[in-house]
């Protein structure tokens, strides 16, 4: 079989799906990017974990005759990176797959395609319109937030939930938390559990999306995502995700009002004493200011103040910088609102004037 491919047509798609592929495994096949002939000059490009499963499309400019075959997909990525714009040239004989562009020339082995496992569709269940540009947003805003740690099962992922009209997606550490919800035209209610890992392919696979509009469909064990010539499966998580709404504070005692950018600012700065040190910035709030405070028994201290705009009691609070700069990082209004109940109460962090995603981190006890 041969065929020719423009490199932007083929680089893209293998992009989208070589975030499937397994990135450990005892298994070769699963290492590789099946290519599967189709009609009308279109090729398939299926690549999974077992866990997480994606496939698309690309056209070829020409093809001539038909065969599957795997071969490795980062070797394939790199090189296919590597070459210049233009149309590559394809052959596959006797198991090797020879890539031409101009003066370059590769040669890779390949794998039989029957190994490859039977990737299906998911069946019926919930089915959701939504759009990729919402959708994009909502994992950007959520996801820095989900447990990295693979032994945290119940929390190293994203928690779906349908409820009231609202898509909602919740990410926590068990330091903090990141709540994203969107209206939705839809009266189901359910909810599920992906894995950090399921997140951040659909997170790739979406980047090359020329259509906004997206399908989901959940049947009870897998998440089908459709947009473009692409779909993505992936499993849910068998494991409980904590109940989040016991986190989220019923009532406050102090309300601040700060510029998004004075505050980003001036955490960053007291962070790089703080990271010398106890890893904690102390806020000290009072009447229309706050002071932040850092030390480092080694290396000194730093000190910062920003203008505030405060509703309620004084207060002394501290907390990892970094946890706070990552959520200010995903604010996107010029202020930012802070809502405390205690020193020893988790912060509520969330945009002024707008609706649909806060923020809770935990503080760092005083001494």
């Amino acid at each position: 079989m041969e065929f020719t491919i423009k490199k932007s047509d083929i680089l893209s798609k293998l992009e989208t799906v070589s975030s499937a592929v397994a990135s450990k495994t005892v298994k070769p096949i699963l290492s590789g990017v099946l290519f599967k002939t189709l009609e009308e000059k279109k090729i398939e490009l299926v690549a999974t974990d077992l866990e997480t499963s994606i496939k698309t499309f690309v056209n070829a400019e020409t093809l001539e005759g038909k065969e599957d075959f795997v071969v490795e997909a980062k070797v394939l990525l790199e090189i296919i990176r590597s070459l210049h714009e233009g149309l590559i040239n394809f052959k596959i004989e006797e198991n090797i797959l020879t890539i031409e562009m101009g003066q370059s020339f590769f040669t890779l082995p390949t794998m039989d395609a029957s190994e490859f496992p039977e990737i299906s569709p998911t069946e019926g269940g919930i089915r959701l319109e939504t759009s990729v540009t919402n959708l994009e947003v909502m994992i950007e805003r959520s996801i820095f937030c989900a447990a990295k740690d693979e032994f945290m099962r119940n929390l190293n992922g994203i928690y779906w939930e349908l409820e009231d009209g609202y898509l909602r997606l919740v990410g926590a550490d068990g330091f903090r938390l990141a709540l994203v919800e969107k209206k939705v035209d839809t009266d189901v209610e359910d909810k599920f559990l992906l894995a950090l890992k399921s997140m951040k392919d659909l997170q790739t696979s979406m980047k090359n999306a020329s259509s906004d509009k997206m399908l989901i469909e959940y049947d009870g064990s897998r998440v089908g995502f459709y947009f473009n010539d692409t779909e993505m499966i992936a499993r849910v998580v068998d494991a409980d995700f904590p109940d989040y709404k016991k986190v989220l504070p019923k009532a406050f005692k102090t309300k601040l009002i700060v510029d998004s950018a004075d505050f980003m600012d001036a955490v960053k700065r007291t962070s790089i004493t703080a990271r010398l040190g106890s890893e904690s910035v102390k806020l000290e709030i009072a009447e229309d200011r706050m002071e932040l405070l850092a030390k480092s028994p080694e290396h000194g201290e730093a000190k910062e103040e920003i203008k505030i705009k405060k509703e309620g009691e004084d207060l002394t609070i501290a907390f990892n910088p970094k946890f706070l700069m990552e959520s200010l990082k995903n604010i996107d209004t010029d202020e930012t609102e802070l809502n405390f109940v205690d020193s020893n109460s988790p912060l509520q962090m969330n945009p002024v004037d707008v609706e649909g995603y806060l923020y809770i981190i935990m503080p760092i006890r005083l001494i």
